[in-house]
């Protein structure tokens, strides 16, 4: 029998592995991962090295065109350009004979497609996969690469773990380079019906941008959470009618237990009008963050207004009916309240969106965001949530988010005037405002604000004893033990141990906080050791990195503090906040370690029961 004619009388789809193998004589082929219309994935072992690797092959065939070709190879070139924890890694790229063929890190596990059929997802977990595969998304983005097909079945667990919580974007086939041509036919539709943007239906593959991929997350993120794509139809031409027509069927209405959050979140992440949506992937992944965190998420539902505008659209015949009736019910006072509060509900929005805005790396036309235009966005900011403030001054979140703003602005007077409004306005103060107050008056740094500012760290501690906020008051009570004597340094380590004993070194600033812990007392190997633990356990995380660099200039390891310092530049705008450290107050440590010591003795204690009351004789005056 004639050898196979590797497609010049057949597709290659119908070649068994061990008939392309005999042109890949670096590698072995061991199993068929996936196929598609580029070419078949294969799990190989690379002969020289033992290496197993997935390698994707394009083999010769009738369908084969330059185009093709030319879109297998730039996949490689894309894949090579975004290097990142949280995205498959390219390897290398080359040729066997007749067939093309790149190479990347094999990644054990599911994608989240197949973990689907078995349900849907916890909401923390769905929520962290999002926030991850945004990052990843938005680092693919400032290198100038769209992916244009996110989905669950492009995102994969590693190892198959739900705890662990660790993906992996991967399939960048359909991805486009920004400011390059696209290489699809023009006006022809690529990605997945049902996580695809109304643009990209309505304009084709160049109205695919960042916008539609942040669409595409929210899609997936929908399906994370239900366990059902946001659109089903018979077939591919109706899912396509119905994302540019209809909105989805709000998750929460199929999962009840769903935070509204979440759905605000998914609800302006598919916007069908890009504009609403978020402004990048990054936005959504702090937002989510944001929810994770216990803190404001930045997303608002659609108002009592809009959702009846919506309503109405679907019903038109019985909208005419209940339009007479509400005109004949409506009073004027109902009017002029429902504009006020519409117009302090706008400009809030608009507020946080500049400020959100302002922590972006690129603006709408994919160019650098310089500082002028961030300051220019902060001050925008303020002067929305000032306006806010004028003709409303009981809104506490205005405060708030001015608060922000002034913060960004380094105007920190003024943010912790704008705190304590807001705290006034709640009528005590929450983890949030304390977080940021306590931000804003380390920066201050003068004897009176360093006094309050430990004050409130004691009082954040009582109110939210969690591993951020341990981490937070351990960080402090660590500098002061390095500008303290002796005796106070002593105990003001043990208070750090204490006080770190309930928190897991998989939260990243307990880690660093013991790393650190260990270096002060003289452990230098053992605090290198848990250092470098950290970083592996935390590769996204920019505090763990940017405290690693701090830990690594003082050991003199420069180029490792290097590394660490590139990392750092290269995955935050601004640089992290939280590397540098507070001021000292010395004059008021012993006061300072007084509070946390009750506060923590009052979190162990055990809960007391009321006394009971002693039986008496019973009343008969009632």
């Amino acid at each position: 029998m004639s050898d196979p004619d590797f497609g010049e009388a057949r597709d290659f789809y119908t070649f068994a592995p061990e008939t392309l193998a005999k042109e890949l004589h670096e590698f072995e082929l061991l199993r068929e991962l996936g196929k598609g219309s580029m070419g078949i994935v294969f799990e190989a072992r690379r002969r020289a090295s033992g290496e197993h690797i997935a390698l994707k092959v394009l083999p010769p065939s009738l369908t084969l065109t330059e185009r093709a070709l030319a879109r297998f190879l730039r996949e490689g070139r894309i894949m090579s350009r975004v290097e990142h924890p949280d995205i498959v890694q390219f390897l290398d790229q080359g040729r066997g004979g007749r067939l093309h063929w790149f190479a990347m890190e094999l990644v054990l596990g599911v994608t989240l497609e197949e973990r689907l059929r078995v349900g849907p997802l916890p909401v923390r977990q769905a929520c962290e996969i999002a926030a991850k595969t945004g990052r990843a998304l938005q680092f693919a983005h400032d290198r100038g690469v769209v992916h244009r097909d996110i989905k669950p079945g492009n995102i994969m667990l590693r190892d198959g773990d739900l705890d662990a919580l660790r993906v992996a974007v991967t399939d960048f086939g359909l991805a486009r380079e920004t400011g390059t041509g696209s290489m699809t036919d023009s006006g022809a539709i690529v990605g997945t019906p049902t996580y695809m943007a109304p643009e990209v239906i309505l304009g084709g593959a160049q109205a695919s941008g960042t916008l539609a991929d942040v669409y595409a997350l929210g899609a997936t993120l929908y399906a994370l959470v239900t366990g059902c794509a946001p659109f089903d139809g018979a077939t591919a031409q109706s899912v396509l009618k119905a994302v540019t027509e209809h909105a989805p069927t709000p998750a929460r209405a199929l999962r009840r237990d769903l935070p509204e959050p979440v759905q605000a979140v998914i609800e302006k992440a598919m916007s069908r009008d890009a504009a609403r949506r978020y402004g990048s992937a990054l936005e959504l992944a702090e937002d989510l963050e944001r929810f994770l965190r216990g803190e404001r998420v930045l997303a608002r539902r659609a108002g009592a207004a809009e959702r009846a505008v919506r309503w109405c659209a679907r019903r038109p015949l019985v909208t005419g009916l209940l339009t007479a009736l509400l005109v004949l019910s409506l009073s004027a006072a109902w009017l002029v309240r429902e504009r006020h509060l519409g117009e302090v509900e706008r400009e809030l929005a608009d507020a946080e969106r500049l400020l959100a805005l302002a922590s972006t790396r690129r603006d709408a036309q994919d160019r650098p965001r310089t500082e002028a235009s961030r300051r220019e966005l902060l001050q925008d900011a303020v002067a929305a949530a000032s306006g806010v403030i004028s003709r409303d001054p009981r809104v506490p979140v205005a405060w708030l988010v001015r608060a922000r703003a002034h913060h960004r602005l380094r105007q920190f007077e003024q943010a912790v005037r704008d705190l304590d409004a807001a705290e006034r306005l709640r009528g005590a103060a929450s983890p949030e405002i304390l977080q940021r107050r306590i931000e804003a008056l380390r920066q201050q740094g003068d004897p009176a604000s360093l006094d309050r500012m430990q004050r409130d760290l004691a009082a954040l501690l009582e109110l939210d004893p969690s591993p951020l906020t341990r981490a937070l008051v351990a960080e402090l009570l660590l500098e002061f033990a390095a500008r303290a004597g002796r005796a106070e340094r002593a105990a003001a380590l043990r208070k750090v141990e204490q006080i770190l004993t309930p928190v897991r070194d998989d939260f990243g600033r307990a880690a660093v906080a013991r790393a650190r812990l260990l270096e002060m007392e003289g452990a230098v190997e053992a605090s290198l050791r848990a250092m470098r633990a950290a970083l592996a356990q935390h590769p996204g995380d920019v505090f763990v990195h940017a405290q690693a660099a701090a830990m690594f200039d003082r050991q003199s390891l420069t180029e490792e503090s290097a590394r660490q310092r590139a990392f750092v530049l290269g995955m935050t705008p601004e640089g992290d906040p939280g590397a540098t450290p507070p001021p000292v107050n010395l004059d008021d440590l012993a006061r300072f370690m007084g509070e946390v010591d009750r506060v923590l003795r009052a979190l162990d204690a055990p809960p007391q029961r009321p006394p009971t009351q002693p039986a008496g004789p019973e009343r008969k005056d009632r």
